[in-house]
């Protein structure tokens, strides 16, 4: 599977910068090596930004790396406008990132959170767990073979 543009939630992203091992960190380093465009848009962002620099974390990852962590992201990130409207997610709380992923032209949302899950594929939109996206994706690429 070839992505160009994803949204990846919050809980993946906070997953990859707590810990440089596991499937959302080898996810964000495919999407790195790849310059596949990683959308955001304010919702989903400052969700990031709230979660990851809780105090809980601070215990895992010092503040300044998790800072540096966020500024890395800001830098490649695309950000898209939404409007707030109802995607039908049945944990409302998730609608911002199926939008985002809607108005962005995603082709995949890569998530741990089963509501959103549940909902695979939606709007033409893949959403796979970080395990199901390395899958996806090093299943299709010549000469890579699995994980």
């Amino acid at each position: 599977m070839k992505i160009d543009r994803l949204v990846l939630d919050s809980d993946v992203l906070i997953r990859a910068a707590l810990s440089s091992g596991g499937a959302p960190a080898l996810v964000l380093d495919h999407l790195e090596r790849t310059r596949a465009i990683l959308v955001f848009s304010e919702p989903t962002m400052t969700e990031l930004v709230t979660r990851l620099m809780r105090t809980k974390f601070d215990h895992y990852v010092d503040r300044d790396s998790r800072l540096r962590f966020l500024a890395e992201i800001d830098a490649v990130a695309e950000f898209v406008g939404v409007s707030g409207a109802a995607m039908g997610c049945r944990d409302r709380s998730d609608d911002p990132f199926l939008e985002t992923a809607l108005s962005g032209e995603c082709e995949l949302i890569v998530s741990r959170d089963r509501d959103l899950l549940a909902l695979n594929p939606w709007q033409g939109i893949h959403i796979l767990s970080p395990a199901q996206a390395l899958e996806a994706i090093f299943s299709s690429v010549p000469g890579q073979g699995r994980l």
